[in-house]
């Protein structure tokens, strides 16, 4: 057996998990890349790993430092996820396309010592460092943003950054173990196997990839097919030619193929198919199984707990659960002043929820575990259904709406494709109701007083929308998510441009 050269202060338990894997399997096939026609080997992202780590600390990064990563799905995001880790480096991954002026903003606030970043950017960002493969460099921190004395994250193996749609994105301290512990028994639930490829469609570098592609492959060498982006028409001959059986998406890769299907059909076997991200309508499930005859399974996690709960069953008449808690974790419901209720705010308790946030103690980690921003509440088979955020409430003259509220009654409402309810200012109430309407084409075109009619009958006067904005789609984040600041200049718009909109 190889013994394992290792440079950092102590041995990474990822990284001695992959080198386990480059002593038993070294031929192993992890990382296929069909747009450039190759697949790399278990002993490709070693030896890759080994290259990098001498860039790395050629540059004089050391343990404890901060490590900048805006590779995104490159095959490289592996290797040099563990060339960080073998230098005890803690890591920040951000998407590929983040743009400079945002990784400066990253970099000030967080305070890297070196950022991979694509070729591209370094000329406009910091001095050059070292050149890697894959048309990525190392650079120092750009001029002005490095702290002093230099930030320090000894023991973190991973920072994850929070969606942000509320303020400035956090970032949660996570260790090896507890990445492991996550991912573990996120496999376990979803019966995610050494041998079942998956399609990475979704980025490596949030959370919600790292948990379920990354580390897996990391742990238990799974495979998985690579593309920088959701490229949906290669997507089912992608499966088709790797024989992958899983794919984790989010809510609109689906609706895409609902309204696309693919000429071949379905991929024999592409069976496991897993939405998280933001909440998987219920119409998108039904829609889905109707067309293809399969189930996709909702996926409930955050960047400060890992994976919550997952539904495995195959009934479609409970789709909008998130299902139940994974093996692991205990989820109880707490009401303002604390104590467990049978409706309330979730928190959660596992081995995989993170130290805490960076810069910051205590909060919402508390009792071992962490309070989401989110209200749920348990069915009669212990399945979980989230009711609402603490941070999406729309205060009207001191009465709270809830947004999902709304959304739930104008997606009964004939011509309504999709709605996002949100709040917007208003000098006499402090805030008003805004919807934001995809509508559907085939249907006659929809009117404010049309829109408000149809609530009133169903919402009490203070949850019906004053402002009504008609998109050709919902606006998304590079993550999948609604891109709540696109939401809100919409409607900032439509207030300047069309003030009779205003009931």
């Amino acid at each position: 057996m190889k013994s394992l050269q290792y440079t950092g202060a102590h041995v990474s338990a990822l990284v001695a998990s992959f080198f386990r894997l480059v002593d038993a399997v070294p031929a192993r096939r992890l990382i296929h890349v069909p747009a450039a026609g190759y697949s790399l080997t278990v002993q490709d992202i070693w030896d890759a790993r080994a290259a990098q780590t001498e860039v790395l600390r050629s540059a004089g990064l050391r343990a404890g430092d901060l490590l900048l990563l805006a590779v995104g799905n490159r095959p490289s995001c592996v290797s040099l996820f563990l060339a960080a880790r073998s230098l005890d480096l803690a890591v920040l991954a951000v998407d590929s396309r983040t743009p400079p002026a945002e990784i400066r903003d990253l970099c000030a606030r967080f305070g890297p010592a070196g950022c991979v970043v694509s070729i591209e950017h370094a000329s406009v960002l910091g001095p050059l460092l070292g050149t890697l493969s894959d048309g990525l460099v190392l650079i120092g921190p750009p001029a002005g943003t490095h702290p002093s004395p230099p930030a320090r994250y000894d023991g973190v193996a991973l920072l994850k950054l929070t969606s942000g749609s509320t303020g400035l994105p956090k970032a949660a301290r996570t260790t090896d173990a507890q990445l492991a512990i996550d991912s573990r028994q996120i496999v376990a639930a979803m019966g995610i196997g050494p041998d079942d490829t998956q399609i990475a469609a979704i980025p490596l570098s949030h959370a919600y990839g790292a948990s379920v592609i990354l580390v897996p492959l990391l742990l238990q060498g799974t495979p998985m097919v690579l593309r920088e982006s959701f490229v949906p028409h290669q997507l089912p001959s992608d499966a088709a030619a790797f024989d992958a059986r899983v794919f984790a998406g989010v809510p609109f890769m689906f609706d895409y193929f609902i309204d696309n299907p693919p000429a071949e059909g379905w991929p024999d076997s592409l069976r496991t198919l897993i939405s998280a991200g933001s909440r998987l309508m219920p119409s998108t499930t039904r829609g889905f199984f109707d067309r293809f005859g399969l189930k996709i399974h909702s996926f409930y996690g955050t960047s400060e707990t890992g994976g919550i709960s997952f539904d495995d069953g195959d009934a479609i008449g409970v789709a909008d659960t998130v299902g139940r808690p994974i093996p692991g974790v205990t989820i109880t419901l707490r009401t303002e002043d604390g104590r467990p209720a049978i409706s309330g705010r979730v928190h959660v308790r596992n081995g995989g929820v993170a130290d805490g946030y960076v810069g910051e103690s205590g909060g919402d980690f508390c009792d071992e575990g962490f309070l989401t921003g989110d209200y749920g509440t348990f069915d009669g088979e212990g399945r979980l259904l989230l009711t609402g955020r603490v941070s999406s409430f729309i205060n009207v003259a001191g009465k709270k709406v809830q947004p999902a509220e709304v959304e739930d009654v104008l997606r009964e409402m004939p011509g309504v494709r999709d709605v996002r309810v949100l709040g917007a200012a208003d000098q006499q109430r402090g805030e008003q109701v805004a919807a934001c309407i995809v509508r559907d084409r085939t249907a006659p075109p929809l009117t404010v007083l049309t829109v408000r009619k149809f609530c009133s009958a169903r919402l009490a006067p203070y949850k019906i929308p004053r402002i009504v904005v008609c998109l050709d789609a919902i606006p998304m984040t590079a993550r999948g998510k609604v891109d709540r600041h696109a939401l809100d200049e919409a409607v900032k718009a439509a207030i300047a441009g069309f003030p009779e909109q205003l009931c």
